[in-house]
């Protein structure tokens, strides 16, 4: 019996909403996020009239996933710097494999200090590398979103994050040939404060 209410003591303890300071200065930050589009998908065309080259053209298979690890350092309460590092991969029968990785100093404000709930605006600019088949570009890339951070005990908060981002690359061998993208999306992350 003893047991058990140890077990239930610790587990109070750590999942309580009771909030302190997590964002205060001198405070550190883990976090991990992956995109939503991190997925596996399977399209397939049906119907009578469809002829099978038609089909086969249609029919397509495909991965895409992301992960987005950073470290932040509160330099005053509730504003942090660092930076964060982002890998993806894409492949699938629609094109070639595609990977980009993203190295990316940022800034965040956390607002509603001493809440379960704490809404956060954040900004970041730095390199990228794209990789598309045989190709290799690289250069500039920026983003910024709003989420919140909800936390599940002290130190631990699931975070959802919705953000807009823009990268514009060359390739190093040849400057005529440039990539870049524009689009706004959404991940789910795991944050950790020390």
């Amino acid at each position: 019996m003893k047991q058990k209410l140890l077990v239930v003591a610790v587990l109070f303890c750590l999942f309580s909403t009771f909030i302190t300071a997590q964002t205060e200065k001198g405070k550190f930050s883990i976090s991990g996020r992956s995109s939503i589009e991190g997925a596996y998908f399977s399209n397939r065309v049906y119907g009578d009239n469809i002829s099978i080259g038609d089909r086969e053209a249609m029919d397509i298979d495909g991965y895409s996933f992301s992960i987005t690890p950073s470290l932040s350092y509160f330099v005053i309460d509730n504003f942090s710097i660092g930076g964060q590092a982002t890998f993806s991969i894409a492949d699938g029968d629609y094109q070639s494999k595609t990977t980009e990785f993203i190295l990316m100093p940022t800034v965040a404000y956390y607002f509603l200090k001493d809440k379960t709930v704490r809404p956060f605006v954040a900004l970041g600019a730095g390199y990228a590398n794209v990789s598309m088949g045989n190709m290799s570009f690289s250069g500039f890339t920026w983003a910024g979103g709003i989420g919140a951070a909800f936390f599940v005990s002290n130190n631990i908060s699931i975070d959802l994050m919705a953000e807009y981002a823009e990268l514009s690359t060359r390739t190093s061998d040849n400057s005529d040939y440039k990539y870049s993208t524009k689009g706004l999306g959404g991940s789910v992350g795991l944050s950790v404060y020390f």
